[in-house]
């Protein structure tokens, strides 16, 4: 983008534009180094009262510190804000790998704990939607469109999937009543995000196989869906060590990779809990899925 361009964006888009040069590390903008105000009016095509704002709000941000008479320095990564979504945005854009696997760790160590509560303290809405919303997460993942990748169809498809997914595991966090597992829904649902369109949508391109966490295959597995009503199931008849249990095994799901024996036996020990009458009569399906875990996620479609 040009700079007359950007000059006619917000502050916003200036503000994203720098943030990306100091995420990136491009020469003048790497920790340690000094970014004035002319630089940024240069860069983003802006005027000198706005390079200010944007200096201010990078500062806010974290990637810059702002000193009198010095001009704002850049930091290291340590110091940035990592539950920012434009640095958490940037990052994934710039350098995939180590964000995601951030976000994937705060995952696995939320998630499972909010299910678990969520259990115990859900309220009758937060049930009735988990319950609804994994259903039609099924309908959505099992319909025959999903994996028309070259039509309009199958794009709206996955992106009904993808928002389903996200209020899905917002209404998990926001059902725990912990509010500081309900504030980490913003990052969650961004790693959501990006692992549908980096892998769905940019699976085949240069980029693939860049990120360690695999996303969507040609249509969403069985065992994941499955997973995702039992995990609601669970939260709806007030099972915390299951609902623990299905939780951990979703976000293990990712990794497309075998089961630990461990997890194996937990998945086992909770649909002894579950009352299969909540998911119809499908459970021979639930069931072989399960078993299925001792050998490989991928054979596991009933």
């Amino acid at each position: 983008m040009s700079a007359q361009g950007r000059s006619r964006g917000s502050t916003a888009a200036s503000v994203d534009y720098v943030g990306r040069l100091i995420v990136s590390s491009r020469p003048g903008y790497r920790p340690d180094e000094v970014v004035s105000l002319e630089m940024v009016s240069a860069a983003a095509g802006v005027s000198r009262a706005m390079a200010r704002e944007v200096l201010q709000a990078l500062h806010q941000k974290r990637l810059v510190r702002l000193q009198p008479r010095v001009g704002a320095t850049v930091l290291h990564v340590e110091r940035w804000d990592p539950f920012d979504p434009d640095v958490i945005r940037w990052r994934l854009d710039v350098a995939p790998r180590f964000q995601m696997r951030s976000l994937t760790e705060v995952r696995q160590a939320i998630e499972p704990a909010a299910a678990y509560l969520a259990a115990e303290r859900a309220s009758a809405d937060a049930c009735r939607d988990l319950v609804a919303l994994s259903q039609q997460l099924w309908e959505e993942g099992n319909k025959p469109e999903f994996k028309e990748e070259h039509t309009a169809e199958g794009r709206k498809c996955r992106e009904r999937y993808q928002d389903i997914d996200d209020q899905f595991h917002r209404t998990l966090l926001k059902g725990s009543q912990n509010e500081m597992f309900h504030a980490l829904a913003g990052p969650v649902a961004l790693a959501l995000e990006f692992r549908i369109k980096r892998e769905w949508e940019g699976g085949h391109g240069p980029r693939a196989g860049t990120v360690e966490i695999k996303g969507f295959p040609v249509e969403p597995e069985q065992l994941a869906l499955w997973l995702h009503r039992c995990l609601a199931a669970a939260v709806e008849q007030g099972l915390p060590t299951a609902a623990e249990s299905f939780s951990r095994a979703i976000l293990f799901e990712i990794k497309k990779a075998p089961f630990p024996p461990v997890y194996v036996f937990s998945l086992e020990e909770a649909l002894k809990e579950l009352d299969l009458r909540a998911l119809g009569t499908e459970s021979d399906s639930l069931r072989k899925a399960i078993t299925g875990t001792r050998q490989h996620p991928k054979e596991l479609i009933p």
